[in-house]
């Protein structure tokens, strides 16, 4: 009888793809199962802020008094080399291709720790990858690894410098996945903007048109892209953006308003930067979704400081802001700085967090009562409901049809996250 498995992903959607190839290789000699029935626990992990940490920490003690062997992937043991001595076996995000060997090993009671410095081709292992039957989205890294050395990152210290995948690798991946029955394509990687850079040309635009060749009929979602780059491509990709097989949507990390804090977080581009790009992006694209993050309680970060990321978001009002209280990461530069009082982050992410509801329900709002065509119907949803995508990416709740169907939708009612709607 097969041993059993049981995964669990914390983190980006580039380790969610990590572990979509860390399950098909293990499906190959293991059983998928229960955490309870499991006869060994794989956790890709995060290493990203402080409380992701402590909560992967409290599930490995969590599975250790219940007996289970581990092995802990991801980006969390480069990041913290301590955490190894917690578990039975680890491999590196470059090294997914060796986990049927590392818990084999772990299972016959040996210590096993795979980590290298290589760099693979995720972009040809998509083999190994299947589509969620409650689904048609596909997930596909484009790139890994990033250009930037922000004071505060550890995730540089796990994914390296930029690998840009070769654009007929990417394209042969989203047809394989187009052919699985996907019509939804989620691109991701650390930083979507710089794709080609470490070929020496900024190839993001040039990927979309090949992409927008292909003769099927799908939806490309963008990922997460650092305005230091997006605004060198900026003009290129408005004009990709108003394809119909590209979701309006861009998510642009500013991560303050204040240019004093950017040049600590070495950020490499001013507030106005972003200003800019979001002003010209609302006039071409006046209905584009656009998304940001800002991180509160950066070391120095004054009063004064934090106003200015106040000013910036009711200026630009981004439809969608992550707020992320700052925790600082071993090794990385800012973690020598003094930490400003949890009781001060804390304040600053409430007051943020309020101005982005009251932005959230306006445009929410906005959608109440207005009929849509074609839209896709991408997942399923809570409670037996399915999750259909506006062009723009904005969710839309509907109680009946079929996951990858086209329908036409009306908005009839709304909440903070997502619209309610009925096929018409």
């Amino acid at each position: 009888m097969r041993k059993k498995f049981f995964l669990q992903t914390y983190g980006c959607k580039l380790n969610q793809a990590d572990s979509e190839i860390i399950r098909g290789i293990l499906l190959k000699n293991f059983q998928e199962a229960s955490e309870k029935e499991a006869d060994f626990v794989v956790i890709n992990s995060c290493g990203v802020i402080q409380k992701t940490e402590n909560k992967i920490i409290r599930k490995i003690k969590s599975l250790k008094k219940n007996k289970k062997k581990i092995i802990l992937a991801g980006c969390l043991p480069l990041i913290n080399p301590e955490i190894m001595n917690m578990v039975e076996g680890v491999i590196g995000p470059e090294d997914l291709l060796m986990i049927n060997e590392v818990a084999l090993e772990v299972l016959r009671g040996k210590k096993v720790i795979k980590i290298s410095k290589r760099k693979i081709n995720k972009a040809k292992y998509y083999s190994y990858r299947v589509i969620d039957k409650d689904s048609c989205v596909a997930i596909v890294p484009i790139s890994e690894g990033c250009m930037g050395n922000c004071s505060y990152c550890a995730t540089k210290f796990a994914r390296g410098k930029l690998k840009s995948y070769k654009i007929e690798d990417i394209i042969k991946e989203i047809n394989y996945f187009l052919d699985a029955g996907a019509k939804e394509i989620h691109l991701t990687s650390q930083d979507l903007g710089c794709f080609g850079l470490d070929r020496d040309s900024l190839e993001l635009p040039k990927l979309l048109k090949e992409i927008l060749k292909i003769n099927k009929e799908f939806r490309v979602r963008l990922g997460m892209a650092n305005p230091s780059y997006i605004k060198l491509i900026i003009k290129p990709l408005i004009s990709i953006l108003k394809e119909e097989k590209i979701y309006k949507y861009l998510h642009i990390p500013v991560q303050s308003g204040s240019d004093k804090i950017l040049r600590l977080m070495k950020r490499r581009y001013r507030a106005d930067d972003f200003r800019e790009m979001v002003s010209l992006l609302r006039r071409e694209i006046p209905e584009i979704t656009i998304v940001t993050d800002f991180i509160v309680g950066f070391p120095q970060e004054t009063g004064k400081d934090f106003q200015k990321s106040v000013q910036l978001i009711k200026e630009t009002k981004p439809n969608i802001i992550n707020i992320t209280k700052f925790s600082p990461r071993k090794n990385t530069e800012v973690s020598k700085l003094k930490d400003l009082p949890e009781r001060v982050k804390t304040e600053r992410s409430r007051f943020l967090n309020l101005i982005s509801q009251e932005i959230k329900t306006k445009d929410q709002k906005k959608y109440l009562g207005r009929i849509f065509k074609k839209i896709l119907i991408a997942q399923k949803g809570k409670d037996n409901t399915l999750i259909a995508r506006l062009p723009n990416f904005k969710a839309v709740i509907l109680k009946n049809g079929k996951v990858g169907e086209w329908v036409d939708v009306k908005i009839v009612d709304w909440r903070e996250n997502y619209l309610l709607g009925e096929i018409v």
